[in-house]
């Protein structure tokens, strides 16, 4: 494998599919909290509605882009540990604990590093002399 050529070991490897893994599942259970009422089951007749097809594919489209965006952020976020850590079962697991909830919290994560970056880029357009 290519990546095996740059000194990536299969520690590294497994690492990187968990967390890419990981941060897609933490980015479901979002998905599910943010879809259903997450305090408990409906309880009255009517509660529970159901969308119309157009709704139905338009939430279906965005729980596929949530769960890339999710797997995403958990490939970056596994790539932060490569080559970083004792290759151990107890390192792995808690790395892969924290994919879940970086998953979970994409979406935030991913709006806050586009403002970081946007008052970043305005520092610098400002501080340019003009010619």
């Amino acid at each position: 494998m290519i990546l095996n050529i740059i000194g990536f070991t299969g520690y590294d490897l497994a690492l990187l599919a968990a967390c890419t893994v990981g941060a897609v599942i933490g980015s479901f259970a979002q998905t599910i909290i943010s879809t259903i009422h997450p305090d408990g089951p409906p309880c009255e007749e009517g509660e529970m509605l159901f969308a119309s097809n157009e709704l139905q594919k338009a939430r279906g489209a965005w729980i596929v882009l949530r769960l890339m965006l999710g797997a995403i952020l958990g490939f970056v976020f596994g790539l932060y540990f490569v080559g970083s850590l004792h290759e151990t079962p107890a390192t792995f697991a808690k790395v892969w604990a924290l994919s879940f909830v970086v998953g979970y919290a994409a979406p935030k994560i991913w709006a806050v590093k586009e403002q970081v970056l946007i008052q970043k880029l305005e520092t610098v357009t400002h501080h340019q002399p003009e010619n």
